[in-house]
């Protein structure tokens, strides 16, 4: 093998290529993964693709890096490319994006289903030790306005 017979590794969004794409993405995607298998059967896919759709293209002014696309028809699909944005950014800064794209989510469900069951729902993200986020993150201050 010759130095021109060199391929690199395919790039993954935000040009990183595979294996060294930094990981905090995935844990702040948790508690969307959590929270969509709990809305789906309430408001459906296409109202789970709808309102944190919504939710994103109100936040992606701020920060240019977060890509809303309105191709993007499944949850999934969705919350891959918010796993991948937050993963190009330092990982404080997707910890505070994360927070206020949760916070937007959070209002609308609220206005949607109403405090008491939005209240409920961020309940079981919080207790469910799979989608712990660091202490004092949106979910748990969410969680706490919506009890009062």
């Amino acid at each position: 093998m010759d130095k021109d017979d060199y391929t690199a590794p395919p790039a993954r969004a935000g040009g990183v290529p595979d294996g060294t794409r930094p990981q905090h993405g995935a844990p702040l995607v948790r508690p969307w993964l959590d929270l969509r298998r709990q809305l789906v059967p309430l408001i459906g896919e296409t109202g789970f693709v709808a309102l944190f759709g919504r939710s994103l293209r109100l936040l992606a002014p701020a920060h240019a890096w977060l890509s809303s696309d309105s191709a993007r028809k499944t949850g999934a699909l969705l919350l891959d490319a918010l796993e991948r944005d937050l993963a190009t950014v330092d990982a404080a800064v997707a910890g505070v994006v994360n927070d206020e794209l949760m916070t937007i989510f959070t209002r609308q469900l609220s206005a949607l289903i109403g405090p008491g069951l939005t209240a409920r729902l961020l309940a079981n993200t919080v207790a469910d030790p799979r989608t712990q986020t660091r202490p004092g993150s949106v979910l748990q201050q969410n969680q706490q306005e919506h009890k009062e």
